[in-house]
């Protein structure tokens, strides 16, 4: 094992959960020989499992005690829903303590710190509510509804770390300087990649996000999956394309090497994506050609820039649609559109300023944001400008922006969207554009906050995005 690669990885819990929650992926990553001599720690929490007879409270320096005999090695945390909120204060805590941090944070299935977690609320509701919305909602055991004993058994320490979490209160501070990986389920209707996407402004050392086919409790769902990721993360090996197609493992000096200054992505697993996958990275305008070199010909790519930034997507074949703005690009002081008449499709690389133009706008889109509250509005016509030209850069072909509107501007998405019919002004073919969807991703970078879409024909989509650490939390 390199010197600088993680020999201990501490493990900590969703709320309910105790250190048995982590038994698949401790067996998935034993069985793994990329991480030999990687030991995994799961905390135990009280009030569960083997510390069943102690009441059900903690606090973070208590964990933090747990974990800071380990710093004078390298270590990783990795947290789940719950324990990924308590990993990132542990972090904060041996920081404030003098102790080394950890070489990575791994967090899954949470809300930001700085973000509420809407389920947090159901801790008021009567048990039986209570433990339907945590059935419903977060894949708990549906047993709890019907087995008195193991009711029990689980309610006290359920409501205790549900109170806990929504008595969490973020207090701002630095940055942390290890680098961040989030990971997602894609079924996971609680947290999803956009808001996993909101870890990004809590580092300084760079973020990555993964998605993996399974629900919100993918950690003890899909333990393999999970192990093999963060394997290939903790010993930073590169996947490169072989001559067959198939990916091949490589980690020589020159693959690792970072030109001009600018961490290159480190493609995990395979480098081209997947059928059900979209590749992203957001980075320097001047770093991006050796990304675009990797997927050269392998790969459907796009491109967009915006003050000095670009983003990279990349997909399995199909096609693929992206676009970029900036937030203090896009809006005047008063929140309003800009209607100057500079707002190309495209910003350009050298980092000029990308403005919003009315001219892009349908009726109903300028309908809707003239009918939302003046608070809401310059983010709306964000939302409508991005998704519509990562459309036309998929499939647009130089059609009229104005004949193409998304019916709800205020919908999460994904979005499909609605094409004015043909007529001798326009394009009779825009009903193409209706097999798109388009995912909104909210980017926190060190050139303030930014908006990107991209438009992928498929239904769904598995989300694995880059960012250097070039681009981290200004």
């Amino acid at each position: 094992m390199d010197p600088g690669t993680a020999r201990t990885l501490f493990c900590l819990p969703y709320a309910g959960g105790g250190a048995g929650a982590y038994t698949g992926l401790l067996r998935a990553l034993s069985a793994l020989p990329a991480v030999p001599g990687l030991s995994v720690v799961p905390v135990q929490l009280p009030g569960r499992e083997s510390r069943i007879a102690e009441p059900p409270a903690f606090t973070i320096a208590e964990i933090a005690d747990e974990v800071a005999p380990a710093t004078d090695e390298p270590y990783a945390l990795y947290g789940h829903s719950m324990g990924a909120r308590l990993a990132f204060e542990v972090v904060r805590e041996l920081r404030r303590r003098g102790l080394r941090g950890p070489s990575r944070l791994y967090v899954g299935g949470a809300h930001p710190p700085d973000r509420r977690v809407p389920l947090a609320a159901a801790v008021d509701l009567p048990d039986d509510a209570f433990i339907d919305q945590l059935v419903r909602r977060s894949g708990a055991l549906p047993e709890l509804r019907d087995l008195p004993e193991l009711r029990e058994l689980m309610m006290p320490v359920l409501r205790s770390d549900f109170t806990w979490i929504k008595n969490y209160s973020f207090v701002p501070e630095p940055a942390i300087d290890c680098p961040i990986v989030a990971f997602t389920g894609l079924d996971d209707g609680e947290v999803g990649a956009a808001d996993m996407l909101g870890w990004a402004r809590h580092t300084t050392a760079g973020f990555r996000l993964r998605t993996l086919r399974g629900g919100h409790l993918f950690v003890k769902d899909r333990p393999a999956e999970l192990a093999e990721l963060i394997a290939t993360d903790l010993t930073n090996v590169h996947a490169l394309p072989a001559s067959n197609g198939h990916a091949r493992r490589e980690a020589d000096e020159h693959d690792r090497a970072e030109p001009d200054g600018h961490a290159l992505p480190q493609q995990d697993g395979h480098l081209l994506p997947e059928p059900d996958e979209l590749h992203l990275w957001l980075g320097p305008a001047d770093g991006h050609a050796e990304v675009l070199r990797r997927y050269a010909g392998r790969a459907a790519t796009g491109t967009s820039h915006a003050g000095g930034l670009t983003l990279v997507g990349a997909a399995d074949g199909g096609g693929i649609g992206v676009s970029l703005l900036r937030a203090l690009d896009a809006f005047g002081l008063d929140g309003g559109l800009d209607g100057g008449p500079d707002g190309g499709p495209d910003g350009g690389p050298d980092g000029g300023p990308d403005k919003v133009c009315r001219d892009e706008l349908s009726d109903d889109e300028r309908e809707q944001i003239e009918d939302a509250a003046e608070e809401d509005r310059g983010w709306l016509a964000l939302r409508a400008v991005t998704a519509k030209r990562a459309l036309l850069a998929a499939d647009g072909h130089g059609a009229d922006p104005t004949r193409v509107g998304f019916p709800d501007l205020a919908d999460p998405g994904p979005w499909r969207a609605q094409c004015a019919p043909g007529d001798p002004r326009g394009d009779p073919g825009l009903d193409r554009l209706a097999r798109w969807q388009v995912v909104h991703l909210p980017l926190h970078t060190s050139r303030g906050e930014a908006l990107g879409a991209v438009a992928v024909p498929h239904d769904r989509v598995r989300l694995r995005f880059d960012m250097p650490a070039t681009e981290q939390a200004g």
